[in-house]
This record gives structure tokens, C-alpha cells and sequence, in this order.
């Protein structure tokens, strides 16, 4: 169904026309690389700085300066993928301020990527004459990674396996309240997924700058797939062996508050080791820690990040009665005792920490019932209610048929 994108745009552009007032930011030098002044038309500054931090945002705004001009074209484009954003801008009381609310959310093909990116401006006259005259620069669009953001557009993304071991990703968009993975959104990644019994987001546990999965094998091999970026991975790296002693694992998050994402696992008996991320592919982590007992009774455990505002990463874990407990952690991989935080989680077959799909700052949780059906939690940072009331997925189409998600 049609989505509410375009009005918003809409409005942007409508404000700019009427309303146009300086904004604070660094002030750029100009940037004119090919610019020809015979209508006496000059760039007087920018504040589009060299490097773009869009970490837990979804827009900036960017300012240019010319010494004249009724009406500019500001056109933004991704050097590798050639996306391109294209707006007329107008300028209020003859300031000469062409003012652009960049939104790095894309209505059909999802969030726009990190990468690098130029941008040129050009001016016309009232009537809409052009002027000779054209300025352009570039910038890097930069976000910290994250465990479900495969990619690298800043956006979650859920891994499904199909039933012939077919393994797709489905990239997501949060737009207006409302978290959208809708089936144009899904890519098949490849077949022969159907070797492993887990397979878990993990972060960038190999210390690139893209997040990388981990997989065990039925033999109880363990295997890091480092991502390449496009959503997609290189080839396994083995990383491990004895696994098969362990029936929960679960990684993505910084426990141990050195900004690495660590391993948790808990074997058979309900004892919960931690593996402390090294940040190297080859090894991604040290010598296994005991940091706890009793964690059998959970059939689900999830490494949410920072969900309940401690120092570092907190643990969300569902019981066998379908209760749902956060563990706070405390920063040195161990965690303060537990908080219920409801019941009837068992009406759910995953519990996937999604990082922060919302941007406020707070990671939040995706929970994925039997039929497929989605719900959003949103993290609240308050270790009492660390989750809010659940909100509706819109999920057309991807949800059938699977037997594994991550």
C-alpha cells in the first residue's frame, strides 16, 4: 500500500520556499570546482562539512550561500551506487540562503548508503532562467556500524533462511513511526545456508567497518562470514571448534565496554560463558569467561546493546514459562540482577535485537511470531520499562516460508 513519504518532502520543500533562516553549522570553505560567474553569480559559503556523521539520524541540514539567484538545484549523489537526490530549493527575503533538509531516507529503495558523495548546486532567476553559474564538493557519509545493518545504509537488516537453504536479507526503512520491510525490500544472498544450525548477527566482530555474521555448523564448527558491505558476505573464515556443546549463543553487543561486540553462549548445563571480542577476523575473540549459572531455564537469549541505559550492553532472555528478563550489564561483562519485563513472550519464535531502528539513540528489539507476524519494541533506556508497547511491522509478503531468522 502507498506510504506517506512524499508529503513529508513536500512540506520540506514548501518550508524552504517560504521560510529560509540561517542554520548553525560549520561553515565550509567554497567549494566551486567548476563554477563561472558571467550572470555575477559567486558562492559565498556552504556548511556541508568534509565528513557526515549520520549515526542514530535521518537528516541534516546543509546551507548554501550565493551572492545571488531567486531559485538553486541542489543535486546529491553516491559516487559508487550512483543514487542520486535531486531538490529545488527557494531563498526568503533576499538572503541569498538555499537551505536543504537532506533526508537520507529513500521511499523505494530504502535508506541511501555510507560511501562517499558530491554535491553541485546551480541557480536560476525568478521565471526560471538559468544562470551561469555552478559550484560543486564532496562529502563522506559515515555511520557506526551495527549489528543488523548489512549494507551499510544505516537500516536493519533480517536474515531469513528458506527451506532449501536458500538465505535472503530484508532491508528495512523506519519512516514516520512505522518500521517497513516490505518484499521489494528482500535480496537473495545464496544458497547451501541449510549446513548451519545457527546463524547470528554479530556486529563488526572482525573489525572492518561492516557487520559480519557467525555461523556453526551441524558438527559444531564455527565460522565468522565477514560482510562485504553490499549485503552480502565474503568467504567463511573458520573461527572455531566445540561449539556443539553450547544451545544458546548470541553476539552484536559490547559487554566488556572496550567498543568491541563479545560472544555469550550458554552450553547445556546453564552456564553462561562470555567470549570477549579481539576486533581480528581471524580471531575474534579470546579465551572463553564463566560469568554465570542457572541460565537454562531461557529458550531465548538476545544481546540488545545498551537497552536499559547502564554503561554497557544488556541481555534480554525469555524463560520456558514465556517471561521475558533483562540482565543489565555492568561494563565488565557481567550483569546486574535481573528485571521482568512481562509475560507472554512465547507467542514469539524470534527475539532479534535490531540496534537502533528508530533513531533516538536506544536500541530497540524486533519479535517475529510462528505466522511470520512482526512486532517492533522500541527501547526506552530505563532499566525498570526498558521496552515500549509493541508496534505494528509492515511486512508484506516476506514472512512465509522460513524456518530460521537472525
Amino acid at each position: 500500500m502507498p506510504r506517506p513519504h512524499a508529503a513529508r518532502r513536500f512540506a520540506t520543500v514548501l518550508a524552504t520556499v517560504l521560510s529560509v533562516t540561517l542554520g548553525a553549522g560549520a561553515v565550509g570553505t567554497p567549494a566551486a570546482t567548476a563554477a563561472s560567474a558571467e550572470d555575477g553569480i559567486t558562492l559565498i559559503r556552504h556548511t556541508v562539512p568534509s565528513v557526515i556523521d549520520m549515526t542514530n539520524r535521518q537528516y541534516i541540514w546543509l546551507d548554501w550561500e550565493l551572492s545571488g539567484g531567486s531559485w538553486a538545484t541542489v543535486v546529491i549523489r553516491n559516487i559508487r551506487t550512483g543514487h542520486t537526490t535531486t531538490e529545488l530549493l527557494g531563498t526568503a527575503s533576499n538572503s541569498n540562503t538555499f537551505r536543504l533538509s537532506w533526508d537520507t531516507h529513500d521511499s523505494e529503495k530504502g535508506d541511501v548508503p555510507n560511501g562517499d558523495y558530491t554535491w553541485t548546486i546551480t541557480a536560476e532567476t525568478l521565471d526560471g532562467t538559468p544562470l551561469d553559474f555552478k559550484a560543486s564538493g564532496s562529502f563522506k557519509l559515515v555511520r557506526q556500524p551495527a549489528a543488523h545493518d548489512l549494507n551499510v545504509n544505516g537500516a536493519f537488516d533480517l536474515l531469513q533462511r528458506d527451506s532449501a537453504g536458500g538465505l535472503w536479507r530484508t532491508d528495512s526503512t523506519y519512516y514516520s513511526g512505522e518500521l517497513d520491510m516490505e518484499s521489494h525490500r528482500r535480496e537473495f544472498i545464496g544458497p547451501g545456508w541449510q549446513v548451519y544450525d545457527r546463524i547470528e548477527a554479530v556486529g563488526n566482530l572482525g573489525g572492518s567497518a561492516v557487520s559480519d555474521i557467525l555461523t556453526r555448523d551441524t558438527s559444531g564448527v564455527l565460522w565468522l562470514h565477514a560482510g562485504n558491505g553490499k549485503g552480502g558476505f565474503y568467504g567463511r573464515i573458520k573461527v572455531g571448534t566445540g561449539w556443539q556443546v553450547y544451545n544458546r549463543i548470541t553476539a552484536g553487543s559490547d559487554l566488556t565496554g572496550d567498543r568491541r561486540p563479545d560472544v555469550l553462549a550458554a552450553d547445556k548445563t546453564g552456564v553462561l560463558w562470555l567470549h570477549p571480542g579481539t576486533g581480528n577476523a581471524t580471531t575474534p575473540f579470546t579465551a572463553r569467561k564463566k560469568i554465570g549459572t542457572g541460565w537454562g531455564v531461557y529458550n531465548d537469549i538476545t544481546a540488545v546493546g545498551d537497552i536499559a541505559g547502564g554503561p554497557a550492553g544488556d541481555i534480554l532472555a525469555r524463560d520456558t514459562s514465556g517471561v521475558l528478563w533483562s540482565h543489565l550489564g555492568k561494563g565488565d561483562g557481567t550483569f546486574a540482577p535481573r528485571t521482568r519485563v512481562g509475560g507472554g513472550w512465547n507467542t514469539y519464535s524470534h527475539l532479534i535485537a535490531t540496534a537502533d531502528v528508530s533513531k533516538d539513540g536506544r536500541p530497540d528489539l524486533l519479535a517475529i511470531r510462528g505466522n511470520g507476524d512482526m512486532s517492533l519494541y522500541r527501547g526506552t533506556g530505563s532499566w525498570k520499562t526498558p521496552l515500549l508497547s509493541a508496534q505494528r511491522v509492515w511486512s508484506y509478503d516476506i514472512e512465509f516460508g522460513y524456518n530460521h531468522a537472525a
